[in-house]
């Protein structure tokens, strides 16, 4: 998986940030569907390598609540040896599309992968049964 999200993540668009961001999804029948970042100059337009990979999915018809796996790649000028966990949003969105059931595979430039369910990630989402 960490070479396809290498070869993914060429295909960034992150000219401002120059903080790139690569993502694979799995749904529960193994497809799998990509996702990079892209950055606007209206920065509230840009779109996260995670929900760009979700919505692709569900854009070629994944059934909301299929999502299984989501795997992460991301570089940046100053370290690639960090690990870099999604956003709030994306920790919404990917708690969401795989009701709750979503492992995120986070990797780094060394091949060093960590492993969170989407609950460790976000504890207390917020559900639809809240409004």
């Amino acid at each position: 998986m960490f070479e396809k999200l290498q070869k993914l993540l060429k295909n960034s668009y992150s000219p401002y940030s120059n903080f790139k961001v690569a993502a694979i999804i799995k749904t529960k029948n193994g497809k799998e569907y990509k996702g990079v970042n892209i950055e606007s100059a209206a920065f509230s337009n840009t779109i996260c390598a995670e929900r760009n990979a979700i919505f692709n999915a569900i854009t070629e018809g994944v059934i909301w609540g299929d999502i299984r796996e989501i795997h992460l790649l991301s570089k940046s000028n100053n370290n690639s040896n960090e690990f870099t966990t999604p956003c709030g949003s994306c920790r919404q969105v990917i708690n969401e599309s795989s009701n709750n059931k979503a492992i995120v595979y986070i990797y780094n430039f060394k091949k060093e992968i960590k492993k969170f369910t989407i609950n460790q990630l976000l504890p207390y989402s917020f559900k639809s049964k809240d409004f």
